[in-house]
């Protein structure tokens, strides 16, 4: 009697110094896939208007992209816009070997242009390697399927079209070749014939 009497004040004092040692700790949070609104895909800017409008600026706010201005771009750069699955932006034979990768400050993403969506990669901070923008795309192609000047050239028709859809959506945009491919590419663990080409940030003014 008397050892359990001795006992409980020293469990409970264990108990309570856990619950304060734990109390302050976060459970790490699941990047998880973001399905994203439909994109809007009539009216807007006229053409001519918006490539009189066209320019690389390579200031930024920090103000984020909300998710249909984020959805519309990316449908833009590369949406499928036919019934076969075609797309916005021409790939020579059609072999569309540009997998675009969305960096945000909650982590790395992949547009999946069927599902309109983005496929949650890894949550580890990229903009570190970047710069710390709201949102900056990464072009990696598949070189098993195309030429790396084929492939480059397709790069570009995608990042003629975000400069585009920026332009005429009152966006800054960067068209990037000022991006370190070996660490990128080891860090989101492509396979041997995949690539970072290219970068593009996109964002508010400043």
């Amino acid at each position: 009697m008397k050892i359990t009497k001795i006992l409980v004040p020293v469990l409970l004092t264990f108990i309570l110094a856990a619950n304060a040692v734990f109390a302050d700790v976060k459970t790490e949070t699941i990047l998880k896939d973001i399905v994203l609104p439909a994109p809007v895909k009539t009216g807007g800017m006229p053409l001519m208007d918006a490539l009189s409008a066209r320019k690389t600026d390579r200031t930024f706010s920090k103000e984020e992209l909300p998710l249909e201005v984020v959805s519309n771009l990316l449908w833009a750069a590369n949406g499928i816009n036919r019934p076969d699955g075609k797309r916005t932006a021409p790939s020579a034979r059609n072999l569309q070997e540009i997998k675009i990768f969305v960096v945000l400050p909650e982590g790395l993403y992949a547009y999946l242009p069927q599902e309109n969506a983005l496929k949650a990669i890894s949550q580890e901070d990229y903009r570190p390697i970047l710069g710390k923008y709201p949102l900056t795309l990464l072009y990696v192609a598949d070189l098993s399927m195309q030429s790396k000047h084929f492939a480059s050239v397709d790069c570009g028709f995608i990042g003629q079209n975000v400069y585009l859809f920026s332009a005429a959506n009152g966006l800054n945009a960067w068209f990037r070749a000022d991006i370190n491919q070996t660490v990128l590419s080891a860090k989101m663990r492509l396979g041997l014939s995949q690539e970072v080409l290219f970068a593009q940030t996109v964002g508010y003014p400043r």
